[in-house]
């Protein structure tokens, strides 16, 4: 936000440019529920959140992806949500 609005990166503060109250996820909220909410929120990344607020962590959508094994990983995760298994759209998405 910063960089985009040309502000002086010396004499800003991140307050300033920072989000107010961010959407969060739990730590016991499981892979496809945070990456839900990701998606559903355009992030790319949410505060991991204890039920009384406290930051335990930061989760992002690159970290889903390798915490799910890469890019063959995170097909699989893809298939077996979504159901395609075998189909044309599988072979599309290789």
């Amino acid at each position: 936000r910063a960089v985009a609005k040309e502000l002086p990166l010396e004499h800003t503060s991140i307050e300033s440019v920072m989000t107010p109250n961010p959407e969060s996820v739990s730590p016991d909220m499981t892979v496809i529920e945070a990456l839900q909410t990701l998606h559903d929120n355009k992030f790319l990344n949410l505060p991991v959140c204890e039920d009384n607020g406290r930051v335990c962590g930061l989760v992002g959508v690159m970290d889903l992806i390798y915490g799910c094994g890469g890019a063959e990983g995170w097909r699989s995760l893809f298939d077996s949500t979504i159901g395609i298994g075998g189909d044309d759209c599988s072979e599309s998405l290789a």
